[in-house]
């Protein structure tokens, strides 16, 4: 067994899980330092961030597919078996047809084109709690936003957003009871629920074959041309519900944490949000990595340098350490405006690097543009909040705040923010 203290904390968060709803952003920080690469019976963990880029790519290490429980493969066998052949956990050669598809979908140009839509669909989760009375910014606005804006980027009905947005938590929800510790804030999606869904969107695919500049129509171009397969638009389009929206929601939360117990850099944005929005956005996200973990499984006995790895036995990325290492990053707990992004691993790194990233970026420059404008502020210290109790997100799970009316008259107490957010000067 390692006998690092940081080694001994993860032991224990994985096997115990203990602390694990709270902020664990010095752990992750004294990882990288002290434990870059530990090796527990059948699991390891790296840290490191050039082991974890380098192994990000590395083709004997397979993306890990979830091990569903017994009473989900039983009671909603057609979900398992739609997640199961999705793209997420496709082998590698399938892995990058389907993504060459997507990627086009989510060039900067296209994505672009749904900035307005997004500056609307945030002001209208905003401006109407815009009265100063207290609201949890995560279920409000955190949590519902990646599911409208992925309706918008599909082309759905408006009058159709309310449904698909239940069908999307039901889905991540479902999913989610395949990990430890997750706390469910939706019902998982019935039986009869997917093959609703599923049909839903086996119409909308079947009606859309017109020629059409939406991403559903490209999307049955490519199939047209051969490039994949009808059912493949289907789940690919059942993905999309799925796919960064967790993301999205908890680095939406940490930013704006990040952000509103530190004063003047809030303040920064709140003078100029169009030249700092996006630049608070993404070191926020380096600073506090919403998604820890990416998980590889080694597809058979396979050496890395020292490192050897046997066939079967789980890798850990750890993205939140590694976005902490010092020998990557100079001062990697200080919240720095001058840093370049480039090797932050917020968003994954190389072939499984999230085709979402931009999109999430457009979605907070829109939050934080809205929110510079209406005023925010933290309707409760950070140190008193719960944070989210699962293995893959570290971030709160509510982010009570104030906005318009009151905001900006009582700040938090510098005193009351909790140490992995606040640790280090503003550069």
């Amino acid at each position: 067994m390692p006998t690092s203290e940081s080694a001994r904390r993860v032991w224990r968060w994985f096997a115990m899980r203990e602390n694990c709803a709270e902020d664990n952003t010095d752990l992750f920080a004294a990882l990288a330092v002290e434990s870059p690469v530990v090796h527990f019976p059948g699991l390891w963990v790296v840290s490191r961030h050039d082991l974890v880029t380098k192994l990000s790519n590395h083709p004997a290490l397979t993306m890990v597919s979830p091990d569903f429980p017994a009473e989900i493969r039983e009671g909603n066998p057609e979900f398992t078996a739609f997640f199961s052949r999705s793209m997420s956990v496709r082998a590698p050669e399938d892995h990058r047809r389907l993504r060459g598809v997507l990627a086009r979908e989510f060039s900067a140009r296209n994505i672009e084109r749904l900035r307005e839509r997004i500056d609307t669909i945030v002001d209208g989760l905003i401006v109407p709690r815009a009265h100063g009375a207290p609201f949890d910014f995560v279920a409000e606005v955190a949590v519902p936003l990646p599911s409208l804006v992925t309706a918008a980027l599909l082309g759905l009905p408006e009058q159709d957003w309310p449904q698909v947005t239940r069908w999307a938590r039901g889905l991540l929800a479902q999913l989610g009871k395949s990990f430890p510790g997750v706390v469910q804030t939706a019902d998982p999606i019935s039986v009869t629920g997917f093959q609703e869904l599923r049909a839903y969107v086996s119409d909308i695919v079947d009606a859309r074959h017109g020629g059409g500049e939406d991403v559903i129509s490209r999307l049955n171009q490519a199939a047209a041309s051969g490039q994949m397969s009808r059912d493949e638009v289907i789940d690919m389009v059942l993905l999309l519900f799925m796919t960064g929206v967790d993301t999205v929601t908890s680095g939406l939360t940490n930013t704006l944490a990040c952000l509103l117990t530190r004063p003047d850099d809030w303040q920064r944005v709140v003078d100029d949000p169009r030249r700092w929005a996006g630049v608070a956005w993404a070191e926020s996200l380096r600073l506090l990595t919403p998604v820890t973990f990416g998980a590889r499984m080694a597809a058979e006995d396979t050496r890395v340098g020292p490192l050897h790895f046997r066939a079967g036995e789980v890798v850990l990325l750890s993205f939140a350490a590694a976005n902490l290492d010092p020998r990557r990053f100079e001062d990697p707990l200080a919240f720095r405006w001058d840093r370049n992004q480039s090797a932050s691993l917020a968003f994954g790194h190389g072939a499984y690097f999230c085709l979402g990233a931009g999109l999430g970026g457009l979605q907070a420059e829109a939050t934080l543009s809205r929110l510079a404008r209406t005023g925010v502020e933290l309707a409760t210290p950070v140190d008193r909040l719960d944070w989210r109790a699962e293995l893959t997100f570290n971030s709160p799970a509510e982010l009570p705040v104030r906005v318009g009316a009151t905001a900006g008259e009582t700040a938090v107490p510098q005193a009351a923010v909790a140490p992995g957010v606040v640790t280090g000067a503003a550069g």
